[in-house]
This record gives C-alpha cells, sequence and structure tokens, in this order.
C-alpha cells in the first residue's frame, strides 16, 4: 500500500501544480496535451486524492497493508 499512496501523493502535488499553471508558459510541442489537463484537472485530482486516500486506509489496515 505505500506505492499506492506515493502514487497519490505525487499526482495530487502533480495535478494541484498543474492548476496554477498558465498554458502560455509551456512549449509549443507540449501545449495541446497542458490544455486537455487543465480543462480535466479537477476530475483527475478528485481521482488521485481517492487513491492517496485508499493508499492511507490500507497503510492503517490492522494487517499494515500486508495480505
Amino acid at each position: 500500500m505505500i506505492p499506492l499512496t506515493v502514487l497519490g501523493a505525487t499526482l495530487t502535488l502533480s495535478f494541484l501544480a498543474l492548476r496554477s499553471a498558465e498554458l502560455q508558459s509551456v512549449p509549443e510541442c507540449v501545449r495541446a496535451r497542458v490544455g486537455w489537463l487543465c480543462a480535466h484537472v479537477s476530475t483527475l485530482l478528485t481521482l488521485s486524492a481517492v487513491v492517496l486516500i485508499i493508499g492511507i486506509v490500507g497503510i492503517a489496515h490492522p494487517t499494515g497493508g500486508s495480505p
């Protein structure tokens, strides 16, 4: 569960940073992709937060995330 928690935390922080990105400040070659991500950042941020919460709950489980 620790890798799931790390993935969720990394995605959450990345999407929070993306919310403040200005489309004009990114290179032309990735502008379309960043524009798509900015348009869907709310959904992606929610999904990454859910992954983070699942990872934290898994670690807090009495078995410590072990099967």
